[in-house]
């Protein structure tokens, strides 16, 4: 499925934006806090890929409502579903109905952290085989690891990543802080004939405090930890207290490895801080 064209702030023909390609390809994820779509509506022109994740706290509902109002107003809605947070086959119907007729046919399918299960789905597989993403006509991402799946080995995970990719378009994976452990994990992916485009998880500009704080909260736990170990090399690419991606993101476009895309980039709905950045690196 062709991906839809993102905006910039200037007014085109009739008063909408003209096309700018960098916000064509990145997304932006955000967490549905009350408030958010405001928030995001207010930063981000209208036709940027935004994802709203799967919250535990507050509901699936939270999730589907905030990306029906940010598809109303023009943008390119990217619902988290959480396989654990589904009820059954007749809740996934209703989802889906509202779903389209907001005209949002992409989604992001997880596991999620619901324990126990809401319904029969115990992982992302089973959502996505209940899906069936091409006869419906979805496009569907899948998260991935490249720092290993916290609860499988390594064979298995990239069994279990092989057998998703077969209902998916794209990969959006885990936050890192550096390049060489997303350049190797490619590397294996195309060695195990996953083809898939990878959409490297790219935290947004913040203080060290803040991204700790917070990401751990959502649960990034390993990648982060990276950050307070003090052999680690991902050192080089913080300055002081702060954490600047843009390092992260020069190393991976110098790499030209195929298949590694526009980035998929954490928020953590600090909206006016993520677009100034993006609007600096892009132009």
């Amino acid at each position: 499925m062709p991906e839809r064209s993102g905006t910039s702030a200037a007014s085109g023909p009739g008063g909408s934006p003209p096309p700018v390609p960098a916000l064509r390809h990145a997304q932006f994820e955000v967490i549905p806090l009350p408030g958010v779509a405001e928030r995001v509506l207010g930063h981000l022109p209208a036709g940027t890929r935004v994802t709203v994740t799967a919250s535990p706290a507050q509901g699936i509902e939270a999730t589907i409502e905030a990306a029906l109002v940010l598809a109303g107003a023009g943008m390119v809605a990217v619902p988290h579903l959480a396989a654990r947070m589904v009820e059954g086959p007749r809740a996934l119907e209703q989802l889906l109905e509202r779903l389209g007729g907001a005209g949002i046919d992409e989604l992001f399918v997880i596991a999620g952290d619901a324990s126990p299960p809401a319904g029969p789905y115990e992982g992302a597989l089973e959502l996505l085989e209940a899906l069936d993403p091409a006869r419906r006509g979805l496009a569907v991402g899948v998260g991935a690891h490249p720092e290993g799946h916290p609860h499988v080995s390594p064979a298995a995970a990239l069994e279990l990543l092989r057998r998703k990719a077969e209902h998916a378009e794209h990969l959006a994976t885990q936050m890192l802080f550096a390049p060489e452990p997303l350049l190797d994990w490619v590397g294996q992916l195309r060695s195990a004939g996953i083809e898939l485009p990878v959409r490297p998880g790219v935290a947004a500009p913040a203080s060290r405090t803040r991204l700790l704080r917070i990401g751990t909260r959502i649960g990034v736990g390993r990648s982060l930890r990276m950050l307070t170990a003090e052999s680690s090399g991902v050192r080089r690419l913080l300055g002081p207290g702060h954490w600047d991606p843009d390092p992260l993101l020069d190393a991976l476009a110098a790499a030209e490895a195929p298949g590694i895309v526009a980035p998929h980039v954490f928020t953590f709905n600090a909206l006016e801080e993520t677009a100034a950045w993006w609007g600096r690196r892009t132009g």
